[in-house]
This record gives C-alpha cells, sequence and structure tokens, in this order.
C-alpha cells in the first residue's frame, strides 16, 4: 500500500508542478499589466515649483507703474474750504506735446497749472489720483496720466448729485478719431474729431506737420458753435483768423462769417461790419 501511494506521488508531481508554474505565469504577466497602467502621481518624487512668487503686498503711490508722492492745496472758495488731493511723479518725466493740457504742480504758486514747455522733461507732473472737496463733500474727481486726463472723470454737486462724467484716454476723449501725418510711429498729430457717445461734442483740433497748431473750435451735437480760430504756422502760436458760428446747436437760420484777420505778425488786417453794428 506504501509503495502504492509513493508511486502515485511520482506520477501527480510534475502534474502539481506545471499547474503551479502557469499560476505563478499569469499572476506575473497581471501584475506587470497594473504596472504600465497605473499612472505615475509622482508621491515617491521630491515636489517641485514651477510657479513665481507672487509679491502679495500693494505698492503704496504706485499707480500705471511709476512712483508718485501724494500733495494737497488748500483754498478758500466763496467762503468754503476747498482741498485738492492729487499725486505727483518722484522722477521729471517727458509729456505729450499735442494735448492742450497737461497738469503739473507749480510750488511756488502752490496751484495746479498746464505745462507751458512740453520739448523738455518736466517736472512734478501730475500722475495718479485727483479729488478736489469743498467742505469735505468731492465735487470732482478722475485719474491723471504723465499730467493728461485719464480714465472717468466725474463732476458732482455739493449735494452729491452727477453734474457730468466724462470719460478720457490720455489727455483726448476716449472715442475721439485721431489722425497722424506718419500713421505706422503715430508721433505727428495730424487732426482730433472729439466724440462722446456717437456725436461729436468738445474741442476740435488740427496741426501742421511741424506741431504747431492750425485750427481750433468746439462741437456740440455735431454742429460747430461759438468761434472757431485758425492760426499762423510760425514759431509762435499767431492767430490768423476768427470764424463766427452759431452761439448753440440748435439756432437755425445763422450763417458763418468771418469775423477778423490778422497777418504772420499779429497784425489786423480785416474785422467784420457786424462786429460794428452789433448784427
Amino acid at each position: 500500500m506504501q509503495k502504492l501511494t509513493v508511486l502515485i506521488f511520482i506520477l501527480l508531481t510534475p502534474l502539481f508542478l506545471f499547474a503551479q508554474k502557469k499560476k505563478d505565469k499569469k499572476a506575473a504577466e497581471k501584475a506587470k499589466t497594473e504596472e504600465i497602467a497605473k499612472p505615475d502621481i509622482g508621491f515617491d518624487k521630491e515636489p517641485t515649483d514651477t510657479l513665481a512668487d507672487v509679491d502679495l503686498k500693494i505698492k503704496k503711490n504706485v499707480f500705471y507703474g511709476e512712483k508718485t508722492k501724494r500733495q494737497w492745496i488748500k483754498s478758500e472758495v466763496q467762503g468754503r474750504t476747498q482741498i485738492e488731493e492729487f499725486y505727483i511723479l518722484k522722477e521729471p518725466a517727458a509729456v505729450d506735446f499735442y494735448v492742450p493740457f497737461v497738469g503739473v504742480y507749480d510750488k511756488d504758486r502752490n496751484e495746479i497749472i498746464s505745462a507751458r514747455n512740453r520739448s523738455v522733461n518736466i517736472e512734478n507732473v501730475l500722475h495718479g489720483p485727483y479729488k478736489r472737496m469743498i467742505n469735505e463733500k468731492i465735487v470732482e474727481e478722475g485719474m491723471y496720466f504723465f499730467g493728461t486726463k485719464h480714465e472717468r472723470w466725474l463732476s458732482l454737486s455739493l449735494q452729491q448729485k452727477l453734474n457730468n462724467k466724462e470719460h478720457f484716454f490720455k489727455g483726448w476723449y476716449r472715442d475721439s478719431e485721431i489722425s497722424y501725418y506718419d500713421p505706422d510711429t503715430k508721433s505727428k498729430v495730424k487732426e482730433v474729431i472729439p466724440y462722446q457717445y456717437g456725436k461729436k461734442e468738445g474741442m476740435y483740433y488740427y496741426f501742421y506737420e511741424n506741431g504747431q497748431l492750425a485750427v481750433r473750435g468746439f462741437y456740440a451735437f455735431d454742429k460747430k458753435v461759438g468761434i472757431w480760430e485758425e492760426f499762423h504756422n510760425t514759431n509762435r502760436v499767431t492767430i490768423k483768423k476768427e470764424v463766427q458760428f452759431a452761439p448753440d446747436p440748435f439756432q437755425k437760420n445763422f450763417r458763418a462769417y468771418v469775423r477778423k484777420e490778422w497777418d504772420k505778425f499779429a497784425n489786423p488786417i480785416y474785422e467784420s461790419d457786424k462786429l460794428k453794428t452789433g448784427f
């Protein structure tokens, strides 16, 4: 009986070994497949920070990337206390040659004036928020960009009712049509047609190619109104002609006429009879 048992064990052993080998092979193939499908989530790697550090500190008195310092002017207006709060650039800066008003702070006169000489870098150029207050109530506020009015400007009454709202882009009305003598570089302004809310509204300018003012006048509701001026192309602003348009855009049957003319030496050469008669 014992010999029979040994014989059966010897005969079945190869079968057991073959089955175990096949089972081990399947287990190895399954493990390999799972390893390939398993995503590399990197737990065994040192994490790498690929984002630059962000400066969360708000830089004080920095507007449009430029460092400024705060200033204010206190004065009396019709028995009321007026305070103007604004910022000026810390360093002298170049300003726009064409824009009619470039605000600078005149420390000697303690007031805001328009820069006269635009050919050199100018000190104390307004840059950043501006507020004008009367009896601690804001009556005007806006932004300056290198001395020019920029973005939204509001005018308010003492009762804090909105009187006027204007939108600017670097000194011109935001929707103005601006043409250039050099369209590629846009350094020589030719004509500025003011537009607000879809209509010609505001001061119109035309320049000679050398930058001197040629024509200036006012539009209201798409109409030329008031006195328009033409200038000689000389080294300084010398008026050439005044043309009278209707005083307001709704006045009908008004025929424009030349009021006065001057030569380039500022000598008068013509005056309309209408100025003498008052008609």
